[in-house]
């Protein structure tokens, strides 16, 4: 039987080296989603962390989906202001 290799979830500081600074978060009973940003927490911390963690706004449900808001990183070529 072949065995899975194990991931390493992403951390902030490797997204932030993608050009990403904030993360979306989508609650799993009523569907709302919000960006947070997450410049205050150190490099280290995993991405997946944060889900756990979340209560969503609209139904208090505690636990959410947290991703690199991918939609905020520039485009290859793309002029980004200095």
């Amino acid at each position: 039987m072949r065995r899975e290799a194990e991931t390493t979830p992403m951390t902030l500081g490797n997204m932030r080296a993608n050009g990403v600074r904030s993360l979306i978060v989508y609650c799993g009973a009523c569907g709302r989603d919000a960006v947070f940003n997450v410049d205050t927490y150190p490099d280290s911390v995993p991405v997946p962390a944060f889900g756990p963690r979340m209560v969503c706004a609209r139904c208090g449900m505690i636990g959410a989906d947290a991703r690199p808001n991918w939609t905020e990183r520039q485009p290859p070529g793309a002029w980004a202001p200095r």
